[in-house]
């Protein structure tokens, strides 16, 4: 079995896997609970644990939203590519920063990511702003939503 050790200024985790291949993530947070999951793809628990926007969304209107590992899509728009800016994140936080040439639809330059507390990850509110001092001050936001994850 193989063991690798991670750790984060508010979190400590241990990947565990299998000769089977399974993967079991066992971390601890800042509060002292410990949580485990387990998956066959070690991918997928490194994005749950870190990454947790990376997922296909929906607004409720009929608008959808792709986030993968390196781009994020809203409805028929092209791909643009981001690039993660957060500092430090207590795992419900996040800060984008978007690159791409032109004007976009809806996105905006900077995109603040927030998740409820505790593992409610299927819900995120999105706050967009023209520049990374307003989202540092969380002032002048250009716009909000709420997205649902759809897979």
């Amino acid at each position: 079995m193989n063991q690798l050790v991670c750790s984060a200024p508010f979190a400590a985790a241990v990947i565990l896997i299998s000769a089977g291949g399974s993967v079991f993530l066992t971390y601890a947070t800042a509060n002292g609970s410990v949580n485990t999951a387990n998956s066959t793809n070690g991918a997928a628990i490194h994005r749950r644990w870190r990454d947790p926007y990376v997922a296909e969304w929906s607004n409720g209107r009929g608008g959808t939203l792709v986030i993968e590992s390196s781009t994020i899509r809203f409805g028929k728009d092209k791909k643009v590519p981001y690039t993660d800016i957060t500092r430090v994140t207590n795992g419900r936080e996040f800060n984008l920063q978007l690159t791409f040439e032109g004007k976009l639809n809806y996105l905006t330059e900077f995109v603040h990511i927030s998740f409820g507390d505790g593992d409610k990850t299927d819900e995120m509110k999105m706050t967009l702003y023209n520049s990374r001092k307003d989202m540092d001050k969380a002032e002048n936001s250009q716009g909000e939503a709420t997205w649902y994850r759809d897979k």
